[in-house]
């Protein structure tokens, strides 16, 4: 990455807006705000005072996976996700658990697990099913991750909102839109809002189960692999887990019959202590997704668009939003060229040079 934004010397201060308060818009509105430039929020589903919009980074499951999202991103984004772990911790440190990640399977679906071995180095495919006691019995097979590391969304949101209160920036409470040219530079982070003017995104639903149960414990996130019914299960505050697994191509609000079924049957297949769980939710989030499923920065005049984070957003938008601020900073940042795409030709990922030679 470029020079940290803790540590960079002040950079001559900008009016930047930022529509959008996902966790796209707050981690951009957060980089640019601790090199001392001016920024306002937009978001009309903002809450006054700036509480994180109710939106779909309130419903993600808050794990910073680079490893186990392998077979969903090419390798050159592991070392991004491990940044933006480290970005994490310096934005809300009380906010991160790092105690890894568990992918587990049952003994007829072994080669599920020893299939996603393959895409791992050596030194990656450490097996410790008994980090989590009341699964080591029924699961022996598992690979360990141990960088990886998880947040619960909602507190971590609002954590970053009284963040950006501290650093001055401004919340509005309404729409902004991108072709207005009232600003140095406008940071479209809409996602799913954005789909009028980049045809190619399109929304995949994801449905979660949020339920509590006194009799079971978790250390770190566990990923179930299964051929029909693929499970990862978080753990919160107070016994209380948000399960989710399905990847839906569809931009319609809602969770179906059939997915609640086998949120829930995949669930009981992990421990049976689950069949007298408290449902406390059961929601569905559109995330906006490009057809490679990777995440774009375009750029085109004074506008710097941010979208596609898929299944990534907690884990590559702190990445993302330094890649921003360093763009509009004039550093170069080793990251960049992961993300940025040209606009008239979204198959052929820029580079940084040729970016800044076209803008």
């Amino acid at each position: 990455m470029g020079l940290s934004r803790h540590n960079s010397p002040m950079a001559q201060s900008l009016n930047i807006a930022i529509t959008g308060a996902g966790i796209m818009g707050l981690s951009a509105a957060y980089a640019l705000s601790q090199t001392g430039h001016k920024v306002t929020l937009y978001d009309p589903l903002m809450a006054d005072g700036g509480f994180p919009a109710d939106n779909a980074s309130l419903m993600a499951g808050g794990m910073l996976a680079p490893y186990a999202e392998i077979e969903h991103m090419p390798a050159a984004f592991i070392e991004a996700g491990l940044e933006g772990i480290k970005i994490w911790q310096n934005i809300t440190p009380e906010q991160i658990i790092q105690n890894g990640s568990l992918l587990i399977a049952h003994d007829e679906d072994r080669y599920i697990l020893e299939r996603f071995k393959q895409h791992l180095p050596p030194e990656k495919q450490t097996s410790a099913h008994t980090l989590e006691p009341q699964l080591s019995q029924k699961f022996t097979g598992s690979l360990y991750l141990k960088e990886e590391a998880h947040l619960d969304p909602a507190p971590t949101l609002s954590k970053l909102c009284e963040k950006l209160k501290a650093l001055g920036c401004n919340f509005q409470s309404s729409t902004y839109s991108p072709h207005n040219k009232d600003y140095d530079h406008i940071i479209d982070c809409r996602g799913m809002g954005a789909t009028q003017d980049d045809p190619d995104l399109r929304g995949v639903k994801g449905e979660i189960l949020i339920v509590q149960n006194k009799e079971f414990s978790l250390s770190r996130p566990v990923r179930l692999m299964h051929p029909r019914y693929p499970l990862y299960i978080v753990p919160r505050a107070d016994n209380i887990f948000m399960i989710g697994a399905t990847n839906i191509e569809s931009a319609g609000d809602g969770v179906s019959l059939r997915s609640g079924l086998e949120l829930m049957s995949a669930l009981y297949s992990l421990h049976p202590s689950f069949a007298e769980a408290q449902i406390l939710e059961i929601k569905a989030g559109i995330r906006p997704a490009y057809p490679d499923n990777l995440p774009r920065i375009t750029v085109k005049d004074n506008v710097i668009s941010c979208n596609g984070l898929f299944r990534h957003g907690f884990l590559l938008a702190p990445v993302m939003a330094e890649c921003v601020a360093d763009y509009i900073e004039n550093r170069h940042n080793k990251f960049i060229d992961l993300f940025w795409r040209d606009n008239n030709d979204p198959d052929h990922q820029r580079s940084e040079k040729e970016l800044r030679s076209a803008a």
